[in-house]
């Protein structure tokens, strides 16, 4: 089996008419038999299947289907009149058709790889180019697809006459069928080198926000609305812009100004403001100014998708531009995509009606063991900064380990153990491209559940699982993983980093974490319930915010505000909603390990899913209930918005988010003062909030919750 994969792309960025493309990560793709049996007798020996986006629409006969169709011409402009006989096409396709996301161009690449790989025609990528611009006249598309990248390119003048022939298919405005039909004329071949092309470099931390209508504006209609002729002061300003944006596309930092300028038309877009509702508006409601993250914004191609270009924020973006189109009663879907830099692939699979046979490996598959090893190099400072007494935080074995005498443990100790996630929390990590706290918060909920047993966290190991390993966001996870292990005392000695293509799409991954903990041999394993009794007071610890739980909600409350993670927070003008959220989980360790080891504390409860009203009574004796008043401690005010912005009630509250305490104590009326001082020496606000009562129907009883509307 032969495979052949051709990457979408965008033409027409900003003020490139006809001149600029970028190939996306969204691949055409074609799985071809040959000697298949079932195939032998279809017209001109070629059966075609098809799955994927427009199937309703599709043709499925060789002369009329836009890439065997361009195949047919290839072949018989090198003397084959049909396909090698059982000649069997499937095709996959995710590009949607007629949205300005290149599917005809990405269709000719593919038609002309075709012919050259089941004719043996053993074509070179600038020849195959020559073909495919006899085919698609516009040379942006075609070149992205065909060489991957960002891509500059022209073409030169053809011969009027041959371009009539009906044996050229046209792609330019898919009419009605050109090819096909054997008329006994030779078709004409083209020239060689009719088309130049130039890579031009890319910023690596810049992405694609493609945000795609559900309509289609067809190549021919998007073609009727140009005039014949320009103003002279319009062509020079888009040649001006044209000049810049090629340059400022490849520098890092990337300059959003210069790029948001460049990005603007006046020969293109501002003619199709009658095909797409709203698009001046849609255009010009997000700048970098307003929208950070942004650079620069334009139609792709000739259909309806806009190309928003980012380091940052996606989604919130990507939500705003959506809630524009809603505006025109248009619905959307949108993509994160990056540049597809290697262009047109052909693979070669072990069927044994194959010509040529590969030998597939891992990477064939999407998984590089070459970024993997990388990884590990580029994370080993950030790792080795967290090693203690007992553990060297060494990695690149197959464990880690653990000298527990080396860390103080002269007998055996009790060993704790636990093993949490963020959730999804991680969503607007994602939007924000900000992944310096999300892995504070991995550590966090894992050493948080440790230390309320009255455990001391030794080792934390992490588990990071994403579709294709993108370097730079790893090591950004990780190194917010070193920071919450220095936080919390404990050496990370080893994780697992595992890409699995298909199980995540883009670039969004889960993590995950463990923690082992340990209690010396005569210490008391908390909580002592035993011990506790009516009357003993409960002490809260300040949280910084919402830490990592009830993110569902938070983002619901949110999306229904008409929020962007980019803009200001309504609950704190000096942060945006995305940064106000990603504030990470504090962590309580070294303040309660020096109140334990004073023997201060009878239990603990970490205050996370489930909030004051599940949390609470997992520490407590089943006679023995918790009576709070909510007075008594500051919410901070992200949590106050959302309570108000969702409606959310008192109840509910107080189960889904902490409400403002990340850590509720037990401690005997004798050592309340001892306590508050310990933890305050440690840096903690320690509030005193309650007492256990007698248990009653509830186990946690509220008082006081005027003081939460």
């Amino acid at each position: 089996m032969i495979s052949i994969r051709v990457p979408c792309s965008s033409a027409n960025i900003g003020p490139g008419f006809d001149v600029i493309g970028l190939a996306l990560s969204v691949w055409l793709e074609l799985q071809v038999t040959i000697g298949e049996k079932a195939s032998t007798a279809s017209k001109y020996n070629c059966r075609i299947t098809y799955e994927g986006l427009g199937k309703e629409d599709v043709e499925l006969v060789a002369d009329r289907n836009l890439i065997t169709q361009t195949a047919l011409y290839v072949l018989r402009c090198h003397g084959w009149t049909a396909f090698p006989e059982g000649t069997h096409v499937h095709v996959i396709n995710p590009i949607p058709l007629g949205r300005g996301l290149g599917s005809s161009g990405a269709a000719v690449v593919a038609g002309v790889s075709l012919a050259n790989e089941v004719g043996k025609l053993d074509m070179s990528k600038d020849r195959i180019l020559d073909f495919c611009l006899m085919v698609e006249r516009h040379p942006d598309n075609v070149a992205a697809a065909l060489y991957g990248g960002f891509v500059g390119s022209y073409l030169k003048e053809l011969n009027p006459e041959d371009m009539k022939r009906r044996e050229i298919p046209l792609a330019e405005v898919l009419p009605a069928p050109q090819g096909g039909e054997d008329t006994g004329l030779t078709p004409p071949v083209p020239p060689k080198d009719i088309g130049k092309h130039i890579r031009f470099p890319w910023a690596k931390e810049i992405k694609c926000i493609a945000i795609i209508p559900d309509f289609e504006v067809s190549t021919a209609k998007a073609r009727s609305v140009l005039p014949q002729t320009y103003d002279k002061a319009d062509v020079i300003y888009n040649l001006q812009r044209v000049a810049l944006l090629t340059t400022a596309l490849g520098q890092s930092p990337p300059n959003a100004d210069m790029i948001y300028d460049g990005m603007q038309d006046k020969v293109h877009q501002p003619y199709r403001k009658g095909l797409i509702p709203g698009l001046t508006e849609i255009l010009q409601s997000v700048t970098p100014s307003r929208n950070p993250g942004l650079l620069g914004i334009c139609l792709s191609g000739a259909g309806p998708t806009i190309l928003a270009l980012a380091t940052e924020n996606f989604e919130q973006i990507a939500h705003h531009l959506i809630a524009q189109f809603k505006a025109e009663n248009i619905t959307c879907d949108w993509k994160l995509l990056e540049p597809a830099y290697d262009g047109l692939t052909v693979t070669y699979g072990a069927q044994a009606q194959a010509s040529a046979e590969s030998a597939m490996t891992y990477a064939d598959a999407g998984v590089s063991i070459e970024a993997g090893n990388e990884l590990v190099q580029a994370i080993k400072a950030a790792v080795a900064s967290t090693r203690r007494p007992g553990a060297d935080a060494e990695i690149g074995g197959f464990g880690g380990a653990l000298d527990l005498a080396a860390a103080g443990y002269t007998e055996p100790p009790i060993l704790i153990q636990a093993i949490d996630g963020v959730g999804t929390k991680l969503k607007i990590a994602f939007a924000m491209d900000d992944f310096s706290t999300v892995g504070i918060d991995l550590v966090a909920m894992n050493v948080n559940d440790l230390v309320v047993q009255g455990a001391e966290p030794l080792t934390f190991m992490d588990y990071y699982a994403c579709s294709k390993l993108v370097i730079q966001d790893a090591v950004r996870f990780v190194e917010s993983v070193a920071e919450g292990c220095k936080q919390a005392g404990c050496a990370l000695v080893g994780g697992e980093t595992a890409e699995m293509p298909g199980m995540y799409q883009g670039k969004e991954f889960d993590a995950g974490g463990a923690a082992t903990g340990a209690i010396k041999r005569g210490q008391k394993v908390l909580p002592d319930k035993e011990s506790m009794k009516e009357g003993d007071v409960l002490i809260g610890l300040p949280s910084s915010g919402v830490h990592s739980n009830g993110f569902s909600l938070v983002r619901r409350v949110i999306e229904k505000h008409g929020l962007s993670f980019g803009q200001t927070a309504p609950w704190d003008g000096s942060q945006t909603v995305g940064r106000s959220l990603l504030t990470p989980t504090r962590i309580y360790v070294k303040p309660l390990l020096a109140a334990v080891q004073k023997d201060l504390l009878l239990g603990m409860a970490h205050i996370t899913g489930g909030g004051l009203e599940d949390n609470i009574p997992r520490m407590l004796p089943k006679h023995l209930g918790a009576e709070l008043d909510v007075s008594s401690w500051e919410v901070p005010g992200v949590l106050k918005w959302l309570k108000q912005a969702g409606n959310i009630s008192h109840k509910e509250f107080a189960r889904t988010w902490n409400t403002g305490l990340g850590m509720v104590i037990v401690v005997q009326q004798r050592n309340v003062d001892a306590a508050i001082d310990v933890l305050q020496g440690a840096g903690e606000k320690p509030a005193r909030i309650g007492r256990l009562v007698k248990r009653g129907e509830e186990a946690v009883v509220l008082h006081g919750l005027a003081h939460w509307d």
